[in-house]
């Protein structure tokens, strides 16, 4: 198992499926920890090939009574972190 492989992704989605709302969607009922997607939190979505990190925007009623999630894409963890040391939030 490769590096990558051991991405723990708290919500499956894909970055380029965008409903009417312009967000990217997916179900609640996808996410291993539901308790973590909660509106304004910062979570690891995509899956573990192509992380992404997204802010939870809201959390509404879906078809079938399955919640669905909006997304805001806040980027990938790799540039996420290496501008977070460059400012000096994280250690070098």
């Amino acid at each position: 198992m490769s590096e990558r492989d051991a991405v723990a992704v708290t919500l499956p989605a894909d970055v380029n499926q965008v409903d009417e709302t312009g967000w990217v969607w997916a179900f609640l009922s996808d996410a291993d920890e539901p308790e973590r997607v909660r509106p304004g939190s910062i979570i690891v979505a995509g899956d573990p090939v192509e992380p992404f990190l997204a802010r939870v925007v809201e959390v509404i009623d879906g078809p079938g009574g399955d919640s669905v999630v909006h997304l805001d894409v806040l980027g990938v963890p790799d540039q996420t972190i290496d501008e977070l040391r460059r400012t000096g939030l994280l250690p070098t």
